[in-house]
C-alpha cells in the first residue's frame, strides 16, 4: 500500500478535503502561494474552499495538510489525479535554493513511492512534474506558478535524478547566509522571520499577536526573538551567545532545530 504521508513533513490535518485520489497519481503540482507564512489556518477554514496536500516554506520546512490518498482542493478538475504542494513566495520571485532541493527530494521520493515518471508535464493528461496553469479553465484558469518557477522544473527534475546537491545535510541549509542585525533589510531577513515563526509556533498569518510579520525589516521584535532562540537549548543544538545578531552560529542552530522538528513533530 502506498504511503499517505510524507515522512519529513509536519502533519497538520485540515478539514478542506473530500473524496479519494485516482491511483496511481500522475505526479506533482508545485503551486505558488502568493504570500508568506503557514497556510494551515486558511486551509482549515471551511469558507476558503481551498487546500493542498503539502506546504513548503522558504526555509525548507514541509507541512502536510491532506493525506495522499485523499483529494486536496488545489486545482479543480485535476484534484483526483495530482499531488499538490503550495510553495511560499510569489510568482515574481524564484524559489529559494533550499526549496528547489526540497522539491527535488519530494519528487524523488514520489518516484520511488508512487512510480511518478521522471518527466516534465505540460498537459493534464501527462505525467511527472506539472504546473497549475497547464490545466487551463478546467483547473481554474490560473497562471500559477508563473514563468520563473515553471522554468525551474528541469533543475528540480535533474536534482531528483541524483545530483550531488541532494546529499547536503539539511541541517546546513543556511550555510553561507549573511550576518543579520537590527536595521538589516531584504529577502534573507524575510527567511529568518519565517523560520523564527515556525520554530516558536507562530506561523499562522492571522490572529496571533506574537507572530513576527515577515516584512524583511530586522527590527526590535526580530532582535528579541533571535535572542530568545539563542538562549533556547534545543535537543539538536546548544546555546549560542544571546546578542540578537543572526550570525553563522545562529543560522546553523536554526537549520538544526527546523530539521529536528520536521523529523519528530
Amino acid at each position: 500500500m502506498a504511503a499517505t504521508l510524507y515522512p519529513p513533513a509536519r502533519l497538520r490535518p485540515v478539514r478542506n478535503t473530500s473524496g479519494t485520489m485516482v491511483q496511481p497519481t500522475r505526479g506533482l503540482i508545485a503551486h505558488v502561494q502568493v504570500g508568506t507564512g503557514s497556510l494551515f489556518s486558511w486551509f482549515d477554514n471551511s469558507a476558503s474552499q481551498v487546500s493542498s496536500h503539502l506546504w513548503l516554506s522558504r526555509s525548507g520546512s514541509f507541512e502536510q495538510y491532506v493525506p495522499f490518498d485523499q483529494r486536496a482542493w488545489a486545482e479543480a478538475a485535476g484534484n483526483p489525479y495530482w499531488i499538490s504542494c503550495e510553495c511560499e513566495g510569489f510568482e515574481t520571485e524564484d524559489y529559494t535554493d533550499v526549496q528547489v532541493t526540497r522539491l527535488a527530494e519530494l519528487f524523488r521520493w514520489g518516484m520511488n513511492e508512487f512510480g511518478w515518471k521522471a518527466e516534465i508535464a505540460d498537459s493534464p493528461n501527462g505525467y511527472g512534474l506539472g504546473t497549475h496553469r497547464m490545466g487551463g479553465a478546467a483547473w481554474g484558469g490560473h497562471s500559477c506558478p508563473g514563468d520563473i518557477r515553471a522554468n525551474r522544473r528541469r533543475d528540480i527534475l535533474s536534482l531528483s535524478l541524483g545530483n550531488n546537491a541532494l546529499t547536503i545535510d539539511p541541517r546546513d541549509r543556511y550555510a553561507g547566509r549573511p550576518t543579520l542585525r537590527e536595521g538589516a533589510r531584504g529577502a534573507d531577513v524575510v527567511e529568518l522571520q519565517n523560520a523564527l515563526n515556525v520554530i516558536f509556533g507562530h506561523e499562522s498569518p492571522t490572529g496571533d499577536p506574537n507572530r513576527i510579520e515577515p516584512d524583511g525589516v530586522f527590527g526590535p521584535r526580530t532582535t528579541a526573538r533571535v535572542a530568545s532562540l539563542q538562549r533556547y537549548a534545543s535537543p539538536w543544538f546548544g546555546r549560542v551567545p544571546d546578542d540578537g545578531i543572526c550570525g553563522p552560529g545562529t543560522w546553523k542552530k536554526i537549520g538544526w532545530i527546523l530539521t529536528g522538528m520536521n523529523r519528530t513533530i
